[in-house]
């Protein structure tokens, strides 16, 4: 690899380390842009082009991460085999690839054979899904060996800031292609492309070092695996305070989407323009909280920015059609600023608080975890509750109150119930005081501004 394009050059690591630090990295760049026009506006508007209702969305919507709960049969497989990168490359292939028929089925089924249609999405969606719980426990199985625990803050931070960077380039691309093609030929084009830079962040991976992993050499059966992870009580602690923090988080996720499209009336375009608002803030403070990370631990960040994130569901109800600018861009600023430390923390501490001996399904127990109470049944539970609140118009002191309003508003108490009742009993090795942190960080913007004024 071309010296001049290799990053981290600031860690003490040796130059061939470094080079498979870089193949991470840049593939991760190629491949980020597919996920987020998955998770995005670009698959929400694809779904909402197709007529479906608001259940039905969500469903669909949460199809993509609704593999996660088949990650425990692809750790069992992993610690009886050991084939981590082997599984990685297969996996994350059917994964990515499958989105292409899913996309190109609008174009081809006739008017009339919609079930069809739908059985087959259904069939691309549940493989590609199956896909991704067996290349997510093998890459962060493969991340956990692969990289030293003192540099793992530094390292995804600044792979933080380059996702998000080439995620807001790719997200200019694709909007600009989704509101210029148009229609079903809009939406197969943008992830045809997308799709093609996803294998390309699969192939990046082929030269990158295989490291020896432990695989169990005891025929233990799986229900024993499970119950060692579930009778950990930190770490099930830790999962039981993620699985309600995200469950909040994603219950209005897929809506603040459509909010924008069919509420605000926002085009794909000024969608990307605040997307791109919020990966200049991650770019900024992503190599920030990494060195945060690295000198406090992961538990006093974690807590700083869910603190914020919790409310900020709130500032949705100040955004009215034609009045929508500056809350609009506050919420994206904010979520920039804050939301790449919770990234950051919540992954750091899936691998820091599973143990060496059968990590692999540690972290997938913590990913089925995720996937149901971090994408289908809040999706679900969102989905319903936005249709029995569906004729829900109030007005109070001044504002009209709308069925998205209720759902942000029960997002924001389960997310503080989870940050208040929960977050403080999980235990982090070397974890400092939230105050401390503080501390540090007040005397260093104002050691700035002293700088700045002279």
């Amino acid at each position: 690899m071309d010296e001049r394009f290799l990053l981290f050059g600031n860690l003490p690591v040796t130059k061939e380390f470094r080079v498979d630090l870089n193949r991470i990295v840049w593939g991760a760049s190629l491949g980020f842009v597919f996920f987020v026009a998955l998770g995005g506006a670009p698959f929400a508007g694809f779904l909402r082009e197709l007529g479906v209702s608001d259940l039905m969305y969500s469903v669909m919507m949460a199809m993509p991460a609704m593999g996660g709960i088949f990650q425990l049969f692809a750790a069992y497989f992993l610690e009886r085999t050991g084939k981590i990168k082997k599984m990685f490359l297969i996996s994350g292939i059917f994964q990515r690839a499958l989105m292409i028929p899913v996309v190109l089925l609008p174009l081809f089924v006739p008017e009339g054979m919609e079930n069809v249609m739908f059985t087959a999405m259904f069939f691309f969606l549940g493989v590609s899904a199956l896909g991704a719980a067996f290349n997510g426990v093998s890459f962060f199985s493969w991340m956990a060996v692969l990289i030293p625990i003192d540099i793992r803050g530094r390292f995804f931070g600044q792979r933080q800031m380059m996702l998000y960077f080439t995620g807001m380039l790719g997200g200019f691309v694709v909007s600009f292609l989704l509101d210029t093609i148009g229609g079903y030929t809009g939406f197969a084009v943008v992830f045809v492309l997308v799709t093609i830079m996803a294998l390309l962040d699969i192939a990046c991976f082929l030269k990158v070092k295989d490291p020896p992993f432990k695989k169990s050499e005891e025929n233990v059966p799986f229900v024993q695996v499970w119950k060692e992870v579930l009778l950990n009580r930190n770490f099930m602690r830790y999962t039981t305070f993620w699985a309600v923090w995200i469950f909040g988080v994603a219950m209005p996720g897929p809506f603040f989407i459509t909010f924008m499209l069919e509420y605000l009336k926002i085009s794909f375009v000024e969608i990307a323009v605040y997307s791109a608002i919020t990966n200049i803030f991650i770019i900024l403070f992503g190599r920030i909280w990494g060195s945060l990370i690295d000198r406090f631990a992961n538990r006093p960040i974690l807590y700083i920015c869910s603190s914020v994130i919790a409310v900020l569901p709130l500032v949705w109800f100040v955004a009215v059609p034609g009045m929508h600018y500056i809350p609009v861009a506050i919420v994206h600023l904010l979520v920039g600023m804050f939301w790449g430390g919770i990234e950051l923390t919540s992954a750091n501490l899936m691998m820091g608080l599973s143990p060496d001996k059968n990590r692999s399904v540690y972290i997938a127990n913590f990913s089925v975890i995720s996937s149901l109470l971090g994408s289908i049944l809040p999706f679900v539970a969102g989905g319903l509750l936005m249709q029995m609140t569906a004729d829900l118009n109030w007005s109070v002191l001044g504002f009209n109150i709308h069925n998205y309003h209720i759902l942000f508003v029960s997002a924001v108490v389960i997310r503080l119930f989870a940050l208040i009742f929960l977050l403080p009993h999980v235990r982090e090795d070397n974890s400092s005081p939230v105050k401390g942190v503080l501390r540090h960080t007040a005397r260093r913007l104002k050691k700035s501004i002293n700088t700045l004024k002279s």
